[in-house]
């Protein structure tokens, strides 16, 4: 059995992380976070936005903000197919706590399509917020 695993984010736009790990810590998948070591079976799951964490080392963790898509976990690699992913590095923090605060500004009054809308925008920005106090 493999002693890593490989993760991949990749985006419509780019290739943004790609490194071996020993764990990845968490996903935010659709049915909740999961986390995948070597030899994990096979897994497809929709990714809601949110910290994608891996181990980069044994004692540090790394983490990285996906705005959702979906993960596909098979033979010792787990890609993640995201909309939008941010490293730590390319993160404003001050442009995403203003759009945190609009976002749940922006709340109150709204159902369905709309506020699952802004809920997913609310998730983002804490990812966000997350990635960067993470990194530090």
């Amino acid at each position: 059995m493999a002693e890593t695993v490989r993760l991949e984010v990749v985006t419509p736009d780019r290739a943004v992380l790609s490194v071996d790990t020993e764990e990845v810590v968490e996903v935010p998948g659709g049915d909740g976070l999961f986390g995948v070591l070597p030899g994990h079976a096979p897994l497809i799951s929709t990714v809601e936005p949110g910290v994608v964490a891996y181990l980069k080392d044994p004692d540090t963790q790394a983490s990285i903000v996906v705005a959702g898509g979906f993960a596909i976990v098979q033979d010792e690699v787990v890609t993640v197919l995201a909309e939008k992913a941010e490293l730590p590095e390319e993160i404003d923090l001050a442009a995403a706590k203003a759009a945190l605060a609009e976002a749940h500004a922006a709340l109150p009054g709204l159902s369905g399509d709309e506020e699952r809308e802004v809920r997913g925008r609310i998730a983002l920005n804490e990812g966000r917020i997350e990635v960067v106090a993470r990194s530090r």
